[in-house]
């Protein structure tokens, strides 16, 4: 059994870890940065983990600012996702009273049965009109507390209808936002890999068609340099509105993490997809931007985007894996363009 002096030692040599790596990344320690790093050497948070671990690899940097997408990311949207349980189990407690309530009714009913019975019982042809007005007497009143009590059942379920129906009302709206990325208003990463999970496994079974768009805006890191966060949120938004406008009712799209955007379409031939894919790096390229704050014009933005499509035995990993080839083709052949799996242009092999 671990004692608190071992509990200590741990914790401080993840918090030495998490401070060194912020230092090495420029990265303030401020506490909401300090969380996400000391998370992260912790390891015990797998998917923030696994995300950080992939920039690295792809020599993407983990800066300020991708720190605090995946604090919004991985740790506030836990929270709202615990919330979301609370309010699951608050409804749930709602519902088991009222059963009891219910259960209590029959329960009444039973006893308003047993006790016309049991004055019944002593009934028989012989008996006297007194016999009979005490049993009439009975009856009478084990009616009305049968009446008083339903009516207090009556009112106590129309309490409880209202109070249910305020706490779907909170659960829905915590599932959403702990599904929803909150600067763009897509799907976030957690539910993108729900929903590729759900799709991958539909086309499995029904043997249906299904692709995946994985997009990136073009030196976006040199454009937040130039102009500021602030205005890069702008570019964020903008981006995510091209791509729910250029997409299907049946598609999802969502923030992949920092500048990279995902489209799961399904039911859908590659062809088809590359024709949309266009149709949004079109609608992204001609939209000219403004500071707010000044007016002044900033240009335009253009974005890459890479197609792969589902193939008997896939899983999520392989389909974003070869998306993420073709996106990645895109960029080294001049950005500003879509590669699919079907595009007749060879291959860019990655830098080691």
């Amino acid at each position: 059994m671990s004692t608190f002096t071992d509990d200590l030692t741990v914790a401080n040599e993840w918090s030495m870890k998490a401070l060194a790596l912020m230092t090495h990344n420029k990265i303030v320690p401020v506490p909401a940065n300090y969380e996400v790093w000391f998370r992260y050497a912790s390891g015990q948070a797998v998917d923030l983990t696994e995300e950080i671990d992939r920039r690295l690899r792809e020599g993407k940097p983990v800066d300020a600012e991708v720190t605090s997408e995946l604090h919004q990311r991985y740790v506030s949207q836990t929270a709202l996702a615990d919330a979301a349980m609370e309010t699951g189990d608050k409804l749930g407690t709602e519902i088991d009273k009222i059963l009891k309530l219910v259960q209590s009714a029959a329960g009444d009913n039973s006893a308003l049965g047993s006790s016309v019975r049991a004055a019944s019982e002593g009934l028989t042809n012989k008996s006297s009109p007194t016999d009979v007005r005490r049993v009439v007497e009975a009856i009478m009143s084990a009616s009305v507390e049968m009446e008083s009590r339903s009516k207090a059942l009556e009112l106590r379920l129309t309490e409880t209808k209202s109070e249910l129906s305020a706490l779907q009302t909170n659960l829905s709206k915590a599932r959403n936002e702990a599904r929803t990325d909150g600067l763009t208003g897509v799907n976030n990463r957690k539910a993108f890999d729900e929903l590729l999970a759900q799709e991958i496994a539909h086309a499995g079974a029904e043997g249906t068609q299904l692709c995946l768009i994985m997009g990136d805006i073009d030196h976006f890191k040199a454009f937040n340099d130039t102009w500021g966060h602030r205005t890069g949120d702008q570019v964020l938004r903008l981006v995510a509105s091209c791509l729910k406008g250029g997409a299907r009712e049946v598609d999802h799209v969502a923030r992949y993490g920092g500048e990279e955007f995902a489209v799961i379409m399904p039911g859908i031939s590659t062809e088809r997809a590359e024709k949309l894919a266009n149709s949004i790096r079109e609608a992204v390229q001609a939209r000219e931007l403004v500071k707010r704050s000044t007016g002044e014009t900033l240009g335009r933005v253009t974005m890459s985007l890479g197609i792969s499509h589902f193939r008997a035995g896939d899983n999520a990993g392989s389909l974003i894996e070869r998306a993420d080839g073709c996106l990645y083709t895109a960029k080294r052949s001049g950005r500003n363009r879509v590669i699919s799996e079907d595009s007749k242009v060879a291959p860019v092999a990655k830098a080691s």
